[in-house]
């Protein structure tokens, strides 16, 4: 079926080279389409519909921003970088004049056509594979620079763009990455740097760039794995402040991932083997001279440079004969520096040419003494003094305390931290006008309006903050800003669609990680850095920042004394995710059940039913880990107790684990009534806001325990479609721990369909969500079904039995113990198959004690027919068919068909070796009967053929 947009005649609009498109959002230049905003694109819409007419800037605003409230600035950033992407240079405007103090006209012939389609191959429909930012600028002087650059990057697979702040490094980059866009099969990625201040967090801003979840302790060797088949083109972006930690990650990327190649810009080289080094000089400017006339001014990109940005702060600036010798002479004090001379052009609204020079002289003067600092420094920090102190004292007090924002903020988080003696309404209003001087850049994401201060000019403010002595309020009032927007997110948790809550407050991670290291720093204040990680604790279990959650978390609980804060609901808090964190980064240990238990105490006095909840359910999830399926299942009783008394919702949860304990003890039946209660419910498109509420989403909990109790009970098709299911919901979610949960559970399930291709498969997915989120608690398990795939291939059957014995000893050493009498026989089978019956015994031996000591029945049936397989080889027939049909009743007792039929093959072929052909062929085809599916799998084939071979005797 069609779409309606499809069914409706497009209309294009023809101009020029260009071909404009509305109902497609697409300007295409000839066949390639234009990159240019959605506004610019609705401004353009709005001016050719109206060819040669006069558009007023009320009329545009109303139809570009309907319903939203935003200044004049906002038409001018989206007209101007409309003016590039249409080629109006400088002095040249070919498609849009400015009627000064009116509004617009659109001045080129307009053809209004129908179109007659789009092929389907069209540029528009091709996936975006990079994050570069729209141009919206014009880029001057740097052509030379650009292909020079990119003949490197052919050569070389790390090139430095390097020169002075504000010189026009990124500008350059961006150009050449632009120009490599289709080239990378893996696309190209911006990553920047500046934002940073740890160097440790280097790894972590590469990988969220590239889409690479940033959750690892060694997020470096995450990278290295990750990376290592692509094809990237990787931009390090504003290297110089963390040049080593830059240089050490580029030089070990370059090691590991033969196909990356690196574009760094920064103010000195990173210094790593194979570099090439471009360094830019200033932009050309004309020599002095008394009679430069416009024309020739203009043939410098220096000149064009202030052009273009002095029109855009001012529509009526011309460049003419009578000022072209002040605006040279502007532009060589500056000596070629783009930031330096875009500053400079944004004040020619308020001083006019000859005013900016006369200024500009002065300001030199003031700041001769920066003669001495470093050369990069110097004019680029007499520029920003210069428009800082043309400011006043309300501008540059509320531009200082933005400083410690990170990133993007809105103008309530402004607000909050330049606000202390300030009315709201007087940072409204120097806020806007720092928007308008070109201090602060503004943008309007889903209608609302963001700002952010250019990185330079951030590092210049907070040398002023530090040095006004208020650092240390602002950042006070920064943190306790970011605790109320933390604690608004925590009330809205249980309200709000699970990916809409992320949005709104995904952005707040760079704010909490500045307050937490100022409350933690220096500053030392324990009570504000533990309020601060309590507030944390959701955002980070949300977005699986599991490792970073543990340390912060653990620094939080060792300032509680202190503070006097032991035994209350923030201590609790504190456990509580110090706990789940602990046990998925360091396993099953004592010292996270003492965190559990400690918390569990605490919610119980202070009455905190939620709280009691998520203990229990930990609690009962520990032990269940460590093979306490009894103690488990009492535990997880009791959550249900207290659920049903106080908190209905959290039944599901309950008692969806609890199906968990049945399945391991063997009780299946009442395993399945138990989950498939929930199947309709929970197994679809989740878009629960508490959908991690206990450690996962709660689909992801239904579909793996159904998914194993299908193939037990002789589901195996089924099974393989739930597990599979499975994944494609915890891979929606976002959430690691729950799609590391299912990926373990899926790998077991198809390794117990014996489908080794898929489970090899999945485990490598799952030793990847392991390497770059640490969950240590599933890496034994990835490393067991590793092993069974390759012990299944005669010719690397050695290094299989070399991983299983790997996973036993990694089982043990974290107490992972759920499951380990499976474990154990798959392990002593492997032995058997390779002829070590006396290894094989011992270890089929303890996998029965260990089964009979953790009540765990499910797999008994498989450890009974394994002991039997060694006996049969140790010519041992009497023993091993007593075992068999052992197996067979046990299997017929609980339920689990699959293990009944492959215990029946056995018996067959060890009855047809004593001449009870017909008896063994009559009992398996009994068994074989009960199956309605799978009769492609492995198991259902041998016991076809089988049957076969015995209906010919």
């Amino acid at each position: 079926m069609t779409s309606d947009l499809a069914e409706r005649p497009s209309r294009s609009f023809s101009f020029g080279p260009f071909v404009l498109i509305p109902e497609r959002q697409l300007l295409l230049q000839g066949n390639a389409p234009v990159r240019i905003g959605g506004r610019a694109l609705d401004i353009l819409t709005v001016m050719v519909e109206r060819p040669g007419e006069l558009v007023n800037k009320s009329e545009l605003m109303a139809r570009v921003w309907p319903n939203v409230v935003v200044d004049d600035g906002n038409l001018k950033v989206n007209m101007a970088a409309l003016r590039r992407a249409l080629g109006d240079g400088v002095g040249a405007a070919q498609y849009i004049a400015t009627v000064t103090g009116r509004g617009y006209r659109f001045i080129a012939p307009v053809a209004v056509n129908g179109l007659p389609g789009l092929a389907p191959s069209s540029p528009v429909a091709a996936i975006r594979r990079h994050n570069l930012p729209i141009a919206t600028t014009s880029v001057f002087g740097r052509a030379d620079a650009i292909e020079g650059v990119g003949r490197d990057l052919e050569a070389s697979r790390l090139v430095s763009v390097v020169g002075a702040g504000g010189i026009g490094k990124t500008t350059v980059a961006l150009a050449v990455a632009e120009q490599k866009i289709g080239k990378f099969g893996d696309g190209i990625w911006l990553i920047d740097l500046a934002p940073l201040k740890d160097s440790s967090f280097v790894p972590f801003a590469i990988a969220s760039a590239i889409g690479l979840a940033t959750h690892s302790a060694d997020m470096l060797a995450a990278l290295g794995s990750y990376l290592r088949d692509c094809e990237m083109l990787l931009l390090f972006d504003s290297c110089e402040h963390i040049i080593e930690a830059a240089a050490f990650c580029a030089d070990r990327i370059l090691a590991e991932a033969p196909r990356i190649r690196i574009l760094a810009t920064s103010r000195e080289p990173l210094r790593v083997r194979g570099e090439r080094v471009r360094r830019l000089a200033g932009l050309d400017a004309p020599p002095a001279s008394s009679d430069l006339k416009a024309a020739e001014a203009l043939t410098y990109p220096a000149i064009q440079l202030f052009v273009d940005r002095a029109t855009d702060r001012l529509e009526s600036f011309e460049l003419s004969d009578a000022n072209a010798v002040t605006v040279a002479e502007i532009c060589r004090r500056l000596d070629g520096l783009a930031l330096a001379i875009e500053l400079a052009a944004t004040r020619v609204d308020s001083f006019g040419t000859d005013g900016l020079l006369a200024h500009l002289d002065d300001r030199f003067r003031l700041l001769s003494g920066h003669r001495a600092g470093p050369e990069r420094h110097r004019t680029l920090t007499a520029v920003i003094d210069w428009s800082y102190d043309l400011l006043s004292l309300g501008e540059c007090a509320v531009m200082r305390r933005l400083s410690v924002l990170a990133g993007s903020f809105s103008l309530d988080a402004a607000c909050a931290v330049a606000g202390e003696g300030f009315e709201r309404v007087r940072v409204i209003d120097d806020v806007a006008n720092l928007v308008a001087k070109s201090l602060l850049s503004v943008d309007v994401v889903a209608d609302k309006l963001v700002y952010r201060l250019l990185e330079t000019t951030r590092a210049y403010c907070l040398e002023r903050l530090q040095s006004s002595g208020e650092e240390e309020i602002v950042r006070r009032r920064h943190a306790e800003h970011i605790c109320a927007v933390l604690e608004r997110a925590a009330s809205e948790w249980a309200l709000r669609p699970a990916p809409e809550w992320a949005r709104a407050y995904g952005g707040v991670l760079d704010d909490l990680r500045l307050a937490l290291d100022w409350a933690g720093g220096a500053a030392a204040d324990g009570s504000l850095y533990i309020r601060l990680s309590v507030a944390g604790c959701l955002l980070w279990n949300h977005f699986s920042l599991t490792e970073e959650c543990r340390v912060r978390v653990s620094r939080a609980l060792e300032e509680l004394d202190a503070a006097g804060l032991v035994g209350t609901a923030a201590e609790m808090q504190l456990q509580v995710s110090f706990a789940g964190a602990t046990m998925f980064m360091r396993g099953a240990i004592p010292l996270a059940l003492d965190a559990m238990r400690r918390a569990l105490d605490i919610a119980v006095r202070i009455g905190d039913i939620d709280h009691q909840l998520r203990c229990l359910r930990m609690i009962g999830t520990y032990q269940l880990f460590g093979g306490e399926h009894d103690a488990g299942i009492a535990t997880l009783e009791t959550f249900v107790s207290v659920a049903a008394a106080a908190d209905p919702s959290a039944l599901p949860a309950g008692e969806t684990h609890l199906a968990v304990a049945d399945l391991f003890i063997g009780r299946l039946e009442s395993a399945r009534q138990q989950i498939e209660r929930f199947y309709g419910n929970y197994l679809r498109d989740s878009n629960d806001p508490r959908f991690a509420r206990f450690l996962y989403d709660r689909n992801v909990d239904v579909g793996n325990i159904l998914s194993h109790i299908q193939w037990l009970t002789g589901l195996p098709d089924t099974a393989a479609h739930t597990a599979e299911v499975t994944i494609g919901l915890a891979r929606e979610t976002g959430h690691e721990l729950s799609l590391s949960n299912a990926l373990a559970w899926a790998s077991l399930t198809f390794l117990m369909i014996r489908h080794y291709q898929e489970c090899g498969r999945l485990a490598a997915m799952l030793d990847d969500q392991i390497v770059r989120h640490g969950i240590i608690i599933w890496r034994p398990v990835a490393t067991f079904c590793r092993g069974a795939v390759a012990c299944a291939e005669d010719d690397t059957a050695a290094e299989g039995l070399a991983l299983l014995e790997q996973a036993v000893w990694e089982f043990r050493t974290i107490r992972h113990l759920v499951r380990f009498p499976f474990y154990l026989a798959g392990f002593a089978d492997a032995l058997a198959k390779r002829g070590r019956q006396a290894d094989a015994a011992a270890i089929i031996k303890e996998a029965l004690d260990c089964a009979r000591a953790q009540n765990e029945q499910w797999c008994v049936p498989e450890l009974l027919r394994i002991r039997a397989s060694i006996l049969t080889a140790e010519a041992r027939p009497d023993e091993a068919e007593t075992l068999l049909v052992e197996s067979m009743s046990l299997a017929l007792e609980i339920g689990a068909l699959s293990w009944r039929l492959r215990s029946a093959c056995d018996l067959a072929k060890l009855w047809h070796v004593s001449s009870r052909a017909q008896d063994a062929r009559r009992m398996l085809q009994a068994v074989y009967a009960e199956f309605t599916e799978g009769f492609e799998t492995h198991d259902l084939v041998a016991a076809a053929d089988l049957l076969a071979s015995l209906a010919h005797l």
